[in-house]
């Protein structure tokens, strides 16, 4: 099946690397005009698409600023009149927390970027999407979100939050043909695995029947086919990106 987004707007949070970087490419790549976020990397990313004769736009955002998000969609819709397409990938992990010694702040964190974030995003497109009675969202959630992974407290909270968010969205707005659907990946090679020990690692790849951790590239075609005409009937729905590590 080809992808084709000719003309359409997306944007892509968490887009500076990773996932969310591989995403922006691809979906540029497919004819989209891309709106690169990130605190870090945004401008880089789209300077690189940009490069390749394509379409992109950073901007340096939080995705836990509304009213950062207000005048995204505005300048957005402003430039060219519409936002087709959301994938709300921004995340923070931090390893090593319990729900004995997680702290304040860190819980506060995870919570505010991977589920507040995910849910300011969605507020400031949907309207526009209700209005035109058409739209895709694709949430980023993760295997932590189906099972209790050790000392992921705060992250495994906020994933599951993300996923309860897409179910009940996806019923609210199916009507008005704007189909939310979330993705849940295993363990990618992307740059949180910086903060992950070898140990944790590896215990990670015996969990991965594939017996190897995905490529950021072999998630955001996941994401591509949940924001395409291909999944026009799917709504409200989890993808496993995990290499069979739920069905384990």
């Amino acid at each position: 099946m080809k992808l084709d987004f000719t003309d359409q707007v997306v944007i892509v949070t968490g887009a500076g690397s990773g996932i969310g970087k591989a995403a922006a490419m691809d979906f540029a790549k497919a004819g989209a005009i891309v709106a690169v976020l990130d605190v870090v990397g945004a401008t880089q990313c789209a300077d690189e698409i940009v490069s390749m004769g394509l379409r992109a736009e950073g901007h340096v955002m939080d995705v836990r600023d509304a009213a950062a998000w207000s005048a995204l969609i505005n300048a957005l819709v402003s430039a060219h009149g519409k936002v087709d397409v959301l994938v709300n990938n921004a995340g923070v992990a931090v390893p090593g927390d319990t729900a004995i010694d997680v702290s304040e702040a860190t819980w506060d964190k995870m919570m505010n970027v991977n589920a507040k974030g995910v849910w300011l995003g969605m507020r400031a497109v949907l309207p526009g999407m209700v209005e035109r009675r058409a739209g895709k969202i694709c949430n980023v959630a993760s295997t932590a979100a189906h099972i209790g992974l050790r000392d992921a407290a705060a992250y495994c909270a906020s994933k599951g939050a993300v996923l309860a968010l897409t179910r009940q969205a996806g019923v609210q707005y199916a009507p008005f043909n704007v189909q939310i659907n979330s993705i849940s990946p295993g363990t990618t090679m992307t740059g949180l695995q910086r903060d992950v020990t070898e140990e944790q690692r590896a215990v990670f790849k015996t969990l991965t029947p594939i017996d190897r951790f995905a490529e950021p590239e072999e998630v955001s075609k996941a994401i591509l086919f949940l924001c395409s005409h291909g999944s026009s009937f799917i709504t409200g729905s989890d993808l496993s990106v995990d290499g069979g590590m739920v069905a384990l």
